[in-house]
């Protein structure tokens, strides 16, 4: 560890280890120069962590003076990361949060802040490489459960749930169809991927690819909005500010599939911890079967809150693009 930090040209004083991701593994850093971040990519997930961190090099020039920030990989030998003994490592200057936000203003600033992202990486056309192959392929996941039900018989799963996801695969393919409209989006756009403060920050960039707009619409829904009824509030305050940090960019096609985001988002990540509590190799490799079952529950039920509520959410959403 010490010869990765100084690697970097950080003598550290302490390295702590923090618990909380589920795919990279990461340490807070302290030393003389400051608190730093410094994360073990995981080549299970990423394959070929070099496109990761090409692309993010490439991410992080075009947020070079914008008010809102990424942040700031630090260099070894001319590189954004590390290589040792097989592993790869990469190192930022850490980022405080500011928590003097009301949360209906934080959930509007999470909500302004991906838009300004999607609007901001659109603005340029620049090349990206896949990070991860079929990332958000729903017909992928769903056929991976499929093929982790046959070969487990001692788990079971209600066949009304999988009609139900499959019907949704059917509904997602209608909706984005061969010639819908893609742009590079952040890919994994939960609330705690921003870092709010004088300037906002968007981090884990490591599943910026091409997509769909609604797909980071959707899953910062899902990350905020997960009571049992309709979190109307909430819902609407991110849902103006994503509005209005796209700055009028998506077409009536990209507004009208919003909604069915946060159905793709929240049904595609149920499958996958159904997925994990039937196979071995888990994706979720810090969470133990009986916790991928529970969430994956808690994700079926936050869908079908979301489906419930379909025209209460797409009239929160014309409203806040005012069409």
């Amino acid at each position: 560890m010490h010869e990765i930090i100084h690697s970097f040209g950080i003598s550290e004083k302490s390295v702590n280890e923090i618990g909380n991701g589920n795919i990279n593994r990461t340490f807070h850093v302290k030393s003389d120069s400051g608190d730093y971040i410094l994360q073990n990519i995981n080549k299970n997930i990423f394959k070929n962590p070099e496109s990761v961190m090409k692309n993010i090099s490439s991410v992080c020039k075009i947020f070079e003076g914008k008010d809102i920030s990424v942040p700031e990989y630090l260099s070894a030998d001319g590189r954004n990361y590390v290589e040792y003994n097989g592993e790869y490592w990469r190192m930022y200057r850490f980022i405080a949060d500011c928590t003097d936000f009301k949360i209906r203003d934080k959930n509007r600033l999470y909500g302004k802040v991906f838009g300004k992202f999607i609007h901001t990486v659109n603005s340029k056309k620049f090349k990206l490489e896949t990070a991860i192959e079929h990332f958000h392929d729903f017909g992928f996941y769903l056929s991976r459960l499929n093929m982790a039900m046959s070969g487990n018989s001692l788990k079971k799963i209600d066949s009304g749930i999988i009609m139900r996801l499959q019907s949704l695969k059917d509904t997602l393919g209608h909706i984005f169809s061969a010639d819908f409209p893609k742009r590079i989006i952040h890919g994994d756009a939960k609330k705690d991927n921003v870092i709010l403060g004088n300037i906002h920050y968007v981090i884990d960039l490591d599943t910026v690819m091409t997509g769909y707009a609604a797909l980071d619409y959707g899953d910062l829904v899902r990350s905020v909005c997960t009571k049992n009824s309709l979190d109307t509030a909430n819902l609407t305050a991110i849902t103006k500010g994503f509005a209005e940090g796209l700055g009028g960019i998506l077409s009536a096609d990209e507004i009208n599939s919003l909604y069915y985001g946060m159905l793709w988002i929240t049904g595609e990540l149920a499958v996958r911890y159904l997925t994990d509590w039937l196979a071995k190799d888990r994706y979720f490799s810090n969470k133990t079967p009986a916790e991928c079952l529970r969430r994956a529950n808690e994700l079926l039920a936050q869908l079908n809150n979301f489906i419930n509520s379909g025209d209460e959410i797409t009239s929160i959403i014309y409203s806040a693009f005012q069409i």
